[in-house]
């Protein structure tokens, strides 16, 4: 394969252009490092297939596993599946398309940076990271949101050794929607490198939007990560289409890629004749995209041997053990409850390379009283399984669950370290807050919020799959004394206009919020929990009608001069309406501000009179 080399260096600054795709390092600086790319024309297979280990981080706001940013793990592996299926131009997928087969592909790390066994998936809390609960990620530190290199630092491991995926949820305020979906940057040594993207563009199954479900977002920006420009770099005009002078220093410098300027949906007919709009590198819809031409794959190959060659010599795609079983994710109790009772949910990951047939799940609360589970089936490397327990009462305080698994299956576990795990937890005497959601037949349309008396996010939901066989999310929360807002949105604007409703309930059974039908956008409910004080006086100026229990705060408004003839000796504030003239006081004949017995001898003296 005849090899065209350029050495070109790359700048760290990112270039602040929002698009609705992505954003990536384009300029060039002397004082980083050289990078060879190859721009050959070869379609014969590659010398050796290349493999990337790879780890996700899933960055979300408190969500439960599987709801909201907080995307399950099935959602998590078809997007690595679908990444390999583009890669391998793999037959019978989507990503079989006019291209190539790079002989590139992408492994979940099978062991993490400390050494320890791992599925390749971390999760985490972004919302204790100023700006992230509120506009998630910053791009490039030039956006709005939290800071771009505190978010990553909180989770990236070593970029010598693993592609970092971070999984978020906004990027740059844009509420998981339109602008930037993702983004990545050249090589280059600093937290930062790796691919950002939005949660609801990653994968073809999950909480994804109808326009982003087949994954190309990430192959894109993965694109970029190994060294690709757009097909329309540095093509400003229809003009510079017809006049490229050397295809290895113009455009994107691949000369098998057209050149062109930048193509959206999938135009039949687009402004240079010749573009690639099949191109992963375009900007253009995801069902027309299945391209990587032989000049990007050895450009990206060749990004590789040089710059990121120590991920090609990672044993972090290697498991530890052949028989390896452990406590992935206490998923419940969480930190705080007040249920009487609790049923531990428990994530059991095979970290090993044999197949698990059967496993038993211990719980002890308080080293006193236990519950315990056996199960049977076939848990093959890398996946997991999540075991709800049996429930286990629970006092009001503090309290220690422990949890083991043991092996089962024939023979013993060879990594013992991560068999076990404790979640400690508090019983509050305080009210439960239960969000009963039931989707229309749209139900990636719904999400929810819960927030608190000064807007602090409490909990949310959603969006839902409109596949998902399950048709009522349930989700409870302990929520201290205090008022709150509870949200339902509908991103196409007709609220649950073709069946489903919601319901938020205590722990007593009382109804504090209900809906359904057609609510438009959002639609919110304010209720209290717990004791609310307040003025319980109906005819107050500051009656609360929830309030239940009076604090002593009530007031009257009305006229509080004397002088005036409609005084209110009880109000405590003047609103305005005191009235003096005898032509707005009738009853005041002798006009001197009152009505008194000197009114009523006037009366007396005139009846009988004439009124002319």
């Amino acid at each position: 394969m005849r090899l065209l080399l350029s050495s070109i260096s790359l700048l760290l600054a990112f270039s602040s252009g929002v698009n609705a795709q992505c954003g990536f390092d384009t300029d060039f600086s002397a004082n980083q490092q050289t990078l060879v790319m190859g721009m050959g024309l070869n379609t014969n297979p590659q010398a050796e297939l290349l493999i990337i280990p790879t780890v996700v981080h899933i960055i979300h706001v408190g969500e439960p596993l599987g709801i909201g940013s907080n995307i399950s793990e099935a959602q998590i592996l078809s997007a690595i599946n679908a990444l390999n299926e583009d890669f391998r131009k793999e037959e019978g997928t989507n990503g079989f398309g006019l291209g190539v087969d790079t002989e590139i592909e992408f492994c979940m790390a099978k062991r993490d940076h400390l050494g320890n066994p791992s599925n390749g998936v971390t999760r985490s809390n972004g919302s204790v990271i100023s700006g992230y609960l509120e506009d998630g990620i910053k791009s490039g530190n030039i956006g709005v949101g939290a800071d771009e290199t505190e978010v990553k630092a909180s989770v990236a491991w070593p970029r010598d050794e693993y592609l970092n995926i971070f999984v978020v949820t906004e990027i740059d305020g844009n509420d998981g929607g339109n602008g930037t979906q993702g983004y990545a940057y050249f090589p280059f040594d600093n937290v930062r490198d790796g691919v950002t993207v939005l949660y609801n563009t990653f994968g073809t199954e999950g909480n994804l939007k109808a326009w982003a479900n087949l994954n190309r977002i990430l192959t894109h920006e993965v694109g970029h990560y190994l060294g690709l420009y757009h097909t329309f770099h540095n093509t400003n005009s229809v003009s510079a289409c017809e006049n490229e002078v050397s295809c290895e220093a113009e455009g994107d410098q691949v000369c098998d890629t057209p050149p062109t300027v930048t193509n959206s949906g999938c135009q039949t007919t687009p402004a240079c004749a010749n573009a690639q709009i099949e191109n992963y590198m375009d900007y253009t819809a995801q069902e027309c995209k299945n391209t990587f031409t032989a000049g990007q794959t050895s450009r990206m190959r060749n990004t590789l041997y040089v710059q990121r060659f120590s991920l090609l010599n990672s044993l972090s795609c290697t498991p530890i053990s052949e028989r390896d079983i452990g406590i992935a994710e206490v998923v419940q109790p969480e930190p705080v409850t007040c249920n009487s009772s609790s049923s531990p949910h428990v994530r059991i990951i095979n970290y090993g390379t044999q197949t698990v047939t059967s496993f038993e799940l211990q719980a002890t609360l308080d080293a006193t009283e236990s519950v315990s589970v056996i199960w049977l089936g076939e848990l093959s490397s890398g996946n997991s399984v999540q075991l709800d327990l049996d429930s286990l009462s629970v006092s009001m305080g503090d309290h220690v669950l422990s949890l083991e698994v043991y092996w089962l299956s024939e023979g013993q576990d060879d990594w013992i370290q991560n068999n076990t795990a404790t979640s400690v937890f508090t019983r509050e005497d305080i009210e439960q807050c239960t969000v009963v959601i039931e989707p229309d037949f749209f139900a990636s349309e719904t999400t929810w919020s819960l927030t608190g008396e000064n807007g602090d996010f409490v909990m949310g939901g959603g969006p839902y799959d409109n596949d998902d066989q399950i048709s009522i999310y349930s989700r409870s929360i302990c929520l201290n004394d205090g008022c709150y807002a509870f949200t339902v949105f509908d991103a196409f604007g007709d609220g649950l206009n073709f069946g489903g409703g919601y319901q938020v309930v205590n722990n007593n059974g009382d109804i504090w919020a209900s809906g359904s039908g057609n609510f438009g956008a959002s639609v919110t409910h304010l209720f209290c929990a717990g004791p609310v004080p307040g003025c319980t006086y109906a005819f107050a100026a500051n009656y609360n009608p929830t309030a239940t229990y009076d604090d002593g705060s009530c007031y009257l408004s009305g006229c509080i001069d004397p002088v005036a003839c409609n005084f209110l000796p009880a109000a405590t504030t003047d609103d305005g309406t005191c009235i003096y003239s005898s032509f707005d006081c009738a009853g005041d004949l002798d006009n001197d501000g009152y009505i008194s017995i000197s009114d009523l001898l006037i009366f007396l003296s005139i009846i009988g009179t004439l009124c002319n």
